[in-house]
């Protein structure tokens, strides 16, 4: 699906196609949601549509093995509107910790610092040493901070 993404040979440009993907991927998440349950229906994430193949995105197992027991019901559904008989549904499990938590960078140690300044040059007229002096001076501050 995103592999040529730009490809000439379709009306709309890349980022027009991508859009329109994603809005049909809004439009069955939709219409999978009012099929379901309430309570089923808000963990239910995401999903892509690849040939007669869906896949469903859900926050925990628990809520991916009764998705799976409404397996049925979510095909039925969608083939209706899909137009074409969807064979195969997968659901996958996305953890909303891993989705909402952002990894803050490892700083270094004082000594990795202290290795860096000693093995940096200190002439300031080379461009790579002002960079590697600016990058330190950085890191410095931020293991203060």
């Amino acid at each position: 699906m995103f592999r040529q993404p730009f490809n000439n040979k379709q009306p709309l440009n890349g980022l027009q196609h991508i859009q329109q993907n994603l809005n049909q991927q809004h439009q069955l998440l939709k219409l999978i949601q009012t099929a379901l349950n309430d309570q089923l229906a808000a963990h239910c994430i995401h999903i892509t549509a690849n040939k007669k193949t869906l896949t469903l995105f859900t926050d925990s197992s628990i809520w991916a093995s009764k998705l799976l027991y409404q397996r049925q019901l979510i095909l039925d559904v969608l083939s209706e509107n899909f137009g074409e008989p969807v064979q195969t549904l997968k659901v996958k499990v996305i953890p909303k910790q891993s989705i909402r938590q952002r990894r803050q960078p490892k700083l270094p140690s004082n000594g990795i610092i202290k290795v860096l300044k000693e093995s940096n040059n200190t002439e300031q007229t080379d461009s790579l040493s002002a960079s590697m002096n600016k990058l330190i001076k950085t890191l410095q501050k931020k293991k203060l901070a």
